[in-house]
């Protein structure tokens, strides 16, 4: 899959609960930061673990996490990154969009993470490609980085 080369590559993991988002972008991280390429590996549910959300304020936690997200990738980007995996649940165009815009200077990608026998379940696609969670986490993370046509050696 060809991208422009900004200098600097995100990739978001959605998928549904359990499918392995957080352990594929970590093992992903891991391949990257193997092959001395600078690697930011961010969760984001770790970007929203604050409560209660405010009284009828419908989307609180999604526009939190966009808002932490992009301090946090101005920090890892001013730090050397040039990668960026980012896992979670993105549900919409909407908060791709957010997500995406969030993610400065990047060309971004989704990938859908499908548990391994999970039948497709109809969602409006805002995933680029989608990978089935099926194998040991290093074969699905290098066919992700294949796929994204992202470094693989």
């Amino acid at each position: 899959m060809a991208i422009m080369d900004t200098g600097c590559r995100a990739l978001l993991i959605n998928g549904g609960g359990g499918a392995g988002k957080t352990a594929v972008g970590q093992a992903i991280g891991r391949i990257l930061t193997d092959r001395m390429l600078p690697t930011a590996v961010i969760d984001l549910d770790a970007l929203a673990q604050y409560g209660p959300a405010p009284a009828h304020q419908r989307g609180f936690h999604d526009r939190l996490k966009v808002r932490n997200l992009k301090a946090v990738w101005a920090t890892y980007r001013a730090a050397g990154a040039r990668f960026v995996l980012v896992s979670g649940v993105i549900e919409t165009a909407e908060l791709r969009e957010g997500y995406t815009a969030s993610l400065t200077g990047c060309d971004v990608q989704m990938v859908r993470l499908e548990r391994a026998r999970v039948e497709y379940d109809g969602h409006a696609a805002v995933e680029d490609f989608t990978v089935v969670n099926d194998r040991k986490l290093p074969k699905v993370a290098n066919e992700i980085l294949e796929i994204a046509g992202w470094p693989t050696s």
